[in-house]
């Protein structure tokens, strides 16, 4: 008799299923594709950091966090873990196994008390603290972890971190105790379980109701849901049971869907909301101009053009050094965000401690050298005419008219825009591969595993296609690493490989910041840009 996996949606109707697929395919790029179509610019570095408040926390009260997307699910398996869509909600309802410091790149462990490898990074033994329970009583144990984990790698599941736990394999050692097998080695896995595998459901209530688990989620995090608006607003009341004594301070947060950056400030400037998250550099400069506290924190990815290596014009790695070549990033920030947003110098952030400084992630501006390729490539029968795919949003929208603009000065380039609603846009671009070039983006405390997903040859994440033995065998070497010193050689070697190949061309920085008003404390943020919902307060 076949065992039934430990969380299953298979006694689902069909209907429910389809409905569920057909709300999915919005969320397969979520981590890399919402801050885009909601804030439209991935970050900006001059918008100086205010600080938040550091007067005393008082215990009680109710705040609101205005954020540019309603939630598809609040499930640990499709909900997007994104700072401008539900990160910070999962945060509040499940908490974390683990976070990754994006100031120091540390991973720390916060529910879990540890979890170590054995010298070769194959074998992982995590250990969960004692006395923590989910909303519903259920033990948070290695059980529940496993449950989990399991849940993601079932294909019916279709969970958007399936990817994360291939090749994974867990024993439950103890009650506390998992031990995890990993199919290769590898010495950053902790940081796998920082990135995407730190939000716990309870098995007992995911198993009780499957369907509607996503609109009641049963969690251990500081609060529980108490109410959801679809479209406007998600309340959460205190979890008075929460594992860390005297925490959290509120009594209630909501969080208000509110699609509209300037909206957002506004509602914040005149005290009708009190903090948010975002990825809009212009957001944050206009934050600071308000006299508003901002906390802005650097990290690695930003927007992107991703080239389809499988698919003329950019087949030829020429056609992808001539687009590269054919843009100057720090004019075109200056023209769309008045020098707000700053240009990036490739995947990792300005002076990544990573990479070695002296080796350039991407070329710089040439006119001529680009010129002369589209000249080359044309004479040869290949000129660089390609469409260029986009959301339908209007800084999207902007963005890709300017860079139209400019390839369009060039002799033999061409560009057309395709701006498509969201699904649309990840349906075409990232589920069928239908594309030339498309934006991108990334927002990552850390290169792995997004920067391993996203270049590996056989990810399934690979959506330009992009294959090449020594990229993987640098990200190999990263993940390897028994020494700073070693992570870097490997992340070296590997921007030195795709700044050859350039499967891909940044243009723009990637930064998340945190906007509040006076008199709330305690903000912080961890991993991909979640605060750390038990920490923050209001004061007087």
């Amino acid at each position: 008799m076949a065992l039934r996996p430990a969380f299953s949606r298979g006694h689902v109707d069909s209907g429910r299923r389809a409905a569920r697929r057909t709300r999915g395919l919005p969320a397969i790029a979520a981590a890399v594709v919402l801050a885009l179509g909601a804030a439209g610019c991935g970050g900006g570095s001059k918008a100086a950091d205010s600080g938040a408040s550091d007067a005393p926390a008082r215990q009680g009260g109710k705040i609101s966090i205005p954020l540019p997307v309603d939630s598809r699910s609040l499930d640990p398996f499709v909900a997007s873990y994104t700072a401008t869509a539900d990160g910070s909600r999962m945060a509040a309802l499940y908490d974390f196994l683990m976070t990754l410091d994006p100031k120091t790149g540390e991973v720390r462990p916060r529910i879990a008390e540890s979890l170590k490898p054995d010298a070769a990074g194959k074998v992982w033994t995590l250990k969960i603290r004692p006395g923590v329970a989910f909303t519903d009583g259920t033990p948070y144990d290695a059980a529940a972890v496993k449950a989990n984990w399991d849940a993601h790698a079932d294909p019916a599941m279709k969970s958007l971190r399936r990817g994360l736990v291939a090749g994974v394999t867990t024993e439950v050692a103890g009650p506390l105790e998992l031990r995890i097998t990993l199919a290769t080695p590898n010495l950053s896995f902790d940081r796998t379980v920082a990135y995407g595998l730190s939000f716990i459901a309870s098995p007992t209530a995911f198993r009780a109701d499957p369907a509607g688990f996503g609109a009641k989620p049963v969690g251990a995090g500081p609060f529980k849901l108490k109410e959801w608006v679809r479209g406007d607003h998600q309340t959460m009341v205190r979890n008075t049971a929460y594992w860390q004594q005297g925490l959290p301070h509120l009594d209630e947060v909501t969080f208000k869907t509110m699609a509209d950056n300037q909206q957002i400030l506004n509602t914040i400037t005149s005290g009708q909301a009190d903090l948010t998250v975002t990825s809009d550099g212009q957001a944050g400069a206009d934050a600071k101009a308000k006299k508003l506290s901002v906390q802005t924190q650097q990290v690695d990815g930003g927007q992107f053009l991703l080239f389809n290596v499988k698919r003329a014009p950019f087949d030829d790695p020429r056609a992808r050094r001539a687009i590269a070549l054919a843009m100057d990033p720090g004019a075109m920030m200056k023209t769309l965000f008045n020098g707000e947003v700053k240009a990036a110098p490739g995947m990792f952030r300005e002076n990544s401690a990573l990479i070695d400084p002296s080796v350039a992630q991407q070329p710089s501006y040439n006119q001529a050298e680009a010129q002369r390729l589209f000249n080359e490539l044309a004479a040869e029968g290949k000129p660089v005419n390609f469409t260029f795919l986009t959301q339908q949003h209007a800084t999207a929208r902007k963005t890709a008219e300017y860079m139209q603009s400019r390839i369009n000065q060039y002799a033999n380039a061409h560009m057309e825009i395709e701006a498509i609603e969201v699904g649309a846009y990840i349906t075409k671009g990232l589920v069928n591969r239908d594309f030339q070039a498309q934006n991108y983006g990334m927002w990552q405390a850390d290169p792995d595993p997004a920067f391993d997903t996203l270049l590996r040859s056989t990810s399934a994440s690979n959506y330009g296609g992009y294959a090449n033995p020594a990229v993987d065998r640098a990200l190999d070497a990263a993940r390897a690493a028994t020494t700073p010193e070693a992570r870097k050689q490997a992340y070296t070697d590997l921007v030195r490989e795709t700044g050859k190949d350039l499967p891909l061309w940044v243009w723009q920085e990637a930064t998340t910041s945190t906007v509040a008003r006076t008199g709330i404390t305690g903000v912080s943020l961890v991993s991909e840009g979640q605060l750390l919902m038990d920490q923050i307060a209001l004061t007087g």
